[in-house]
């Protein structure tokens, strides 16, 4: 029987997906101890620190993630954790078309992901992706890279001799002559 990879405690994975702190986890620990009946994840969104939706990602869908690898966009995971919803993912889309960046990195831009949590989620589903450019690959008509991985233009800058040109000279304004206050202008001190 083939081993199983070992999955961790509800509680790490959290942590080490930037959506639960430390101190949170010990909160959530010590209230367990009080209320032995409570899983971890009742607690967590009872306390209103991790939604229910990502509670059940990470406690039914993660370990097959882990187990089998992604089969989908990164994005759709963020939406079945709960951490992205529907519009978010489709305003997402649209501009990714538009600004070249990768799903993840424009989800931070917004604040809708950390970038905790989007590294986290690049190195346990997409390995391959997680050191590469926020930038996306463009194709021209002819087929040749537009903008590169790391999203500067393929083709080289001609140099170009650049002369100085002579300093210009500023001259100031013609100084007017001072005027003499009225008594309006004055303020008076008691």
């Amino acid at each position: 029987m083939p081993a199983q990879p070992k999955t961790r405690p509800l509680g790490e994975m959290l942590q080490r997906a930037g959506l639960l702190s430390q101190a949170q986890l010990d909160v959530v620990l010590q209230d367990q101890q009080w209320q032995p009946d409570l899983r971890i994840g009742d607690i967590l969104e009872l306390r209103g620190w991790v939604k229910r939706d990502a509670i059940e990602f990470f406690a039914e869908q993660w370990p097959k993630l882990a187990t089998i690898g992604r089969d989908n966009p990164i994005g759709y995971y963020f939406q079945q954790a709960g951490l992205l919803n529907s519009q978010q993912v489709d305003a997402l889309l649209r501009e990714q078309a538009q600004a070249g960046l990768r799903i993840g990195a424009l989800a931070v831009l917004h604040g809708w992901l950390s970038q905790e949590t989007l590294d986290w989620f690049l190195r346990s589903l997409a390995p391959e992706e997680s050191a590469s450019s926020a930038f996306m690959k463009r194709k021209q008509g002819n087929g040749s890279d537009r903008i590169s991985q790391a999203g500067q233009a393929q083709s080289k800058p001609q140099a170009t001799q650049v002369q100085p040109s002579p300093p210009k000279t500023v001259t100031a304004p013609p100084a007017k002559e001072p005027t003499k206050p009225s008594l309006d202008d004055i303020s008076w001190v008691d």
